[in-house]
């Protein structure tokens, strides 16, 4: 960390120590900072839940719904090595808030064109494309802050508080969400969205601290190709983005298809959409609760391996479970295991990082999850053509047979990032 990082973490631990659980609430602009995530992450599962239902009502067509999701991931794609590259040459906070008050906007206004009527596909395109761009900038901004705030005794338990405050709003939003689709519409869903984004807002201002980054004189260009090339040219980094890429395209991506599988296969409608989400939340939640538990854990190699592998076989039976309750059982396990996956491979990364190319490597961790929604568009192209319980167990059973294949070398990651730890003190 740099100095002021150091002075502003002195400044705001509290005398009392906490439990091992909440270690990173030890650091009072933590606290407002979780209190952000809380809303923000609100606003965006709220937004990913109401646009695969939209999408649905316009078309009637599972294609459609991946295929949006799809141009939501290349805005991801194409934007996430240039969102690292900003968080890296500008305060991390001041970038957050901008992520928020355009997520703001974009959920208002989509929220305005549904509940009058006015919604139409080709408007759903760009709506999609900007939000992806948004999720590029917001995941290095929100890791990079989280490590400037607590360092890297506390940062396991920060990842894993963080993604406990995206699964409670998850939870709570997605039970909201459907019982709001359900009864007013979809675009009150959207309403509900863009005031979790102005929420989250308002708790990023109340932190104080000096969030800057450090003068930067090499091009923007030249900035973002050093980041890729050295994201490469490290082999640990290099085997853990290409097992996010794997992750996102094949694991998280279940979650595009399933307003289909609510409405098409399971047949239990916007209400029971708003369950399955749910269950995928609580399941997350309880997972990454659990992840913080453990406080500073040293064996995240094993950590990061029996979730992936957790993952895979949780979505293969999630996909061709045939009454609702189970359903709702496999939501959970597979959210959970894929939640504490996330939790473990945020911070390994950000561990094996330089501090001054933790940014921009985790912009380019961010550029992989716009493999979710690529993934998702593949996943309806093969629903449409074959049946969606097909192709999302598809993605389980691939990510169950990488990981298998791959065991041994994902138990040895965390050593080289204890060695340049250790180096770092």
């Amino acid at each position: 960390m740099q100095d002021s990082d150091r002075t502003l973490t002195r400044r705001d631990t509290a005398v009392r120590r906490m439990p091992r659980t909440l270690m990173a609430f030890e650091v009072t602009a933590f606290r407002w900072l979780w209190g952000s995530f809380l809303f923000g992450s609100m606003s965006m599962s709220v937004r990913m839940l109401a646009q695969g239902w939209l999408v649905l009502e316009i078309t009637d067509s599972p294609f459609w719904v991946g295929a949006i999701a799809g141009i939501q991931g290349l805005g991801l794609v194409g934007f996430g090595a240039f969102g690292g590259t900003i968080v890296e040459r500008y305060d991390k906070r001041f970038v957050l808030g901008v992520v928020y008050f355009f997520g703001f906007v974009i959920s208002g206004l989509t929220g305005f064109l549904a509940i009058t009527g006015q919604i139409q596909l080709w408007h759903m395109a760009p709506i999609a494309l900007t939000q992806g761009m948004l999720m590029g900038t917001q995941l290095p901004a929100s890791n990079v802050l989280a490590y400037q705030i607590v360092g890297p005794e506390r940062l396991l338990n920060a990842m894993a508080s963080r993604l406990m405050a995206m699964n409670i709003s998850r939870v709570i939003g997605s039970l909201i969400a459907g019982a709001l689709i359900h009864n007013f519409g979809v675009g009150s869903s959207y309403l509900l969205a863009a005031s979790g984004s102005a929420v989250g807002l308002a708790f990023l201002l109340v932190i104080r601290g000096d969030f800057r980054a450090a003068p930067q004189r090499e091009p923007f260009w030249q900035s973002t190709g050093q980041g890729l090339r050295y994201a490469w040219r490290n082999s640990a980094i290099r085997r853990l983005l290409f097992l996010s890429l794997l992750m996102e395209a094949f694991g998280f991506s279940h979650l595009v298809m399933m307003p289909v599988m609510a409405r098409d296969v399971l047949n239990v409608g916007a209400t029971g959409l708003g369950y399955l989400s749910a269950a995928s939340g609580l399941g997350s939640m309880l997972s990454t609760l659990g992840v913080a538990s453990l406080g500073d854990f040293r064996r995240k190699g094993p950590l990061l391996a029996f979730t992936t592998l957790g993952a895979g076989v949780s979505i293969v039976l999630f996909a061709y479970s045939p009454v609702f309750a189970l359903s709702l059982l496999m939501a959970g396990l597979a959210g959970g295991s894929l939640m504490a996956y996330d939790v473990t491979m945020g911070t390994m990364l950000q561990l094996h990082c330089d501090d001054d190319m933790r940014g921009r490597v985790l912009g380019i961790y961010g550029l992989t999850f716009g493999f979710t929604s690529v993934g998702g568009s593949l996943a309806g192209a093969v629903a449409t053509v074959i049946n969606p319980p097909f192709a999302v167990a598809m993605g389980g059973v691939f990510i169950t047979l990488y990981i298998g294949a791959t065991f041994r070398s994902a138990l040895r990651l965390d050593r080289s990032a204890r060695r340049k730890q250790w180096r770092r003190t």
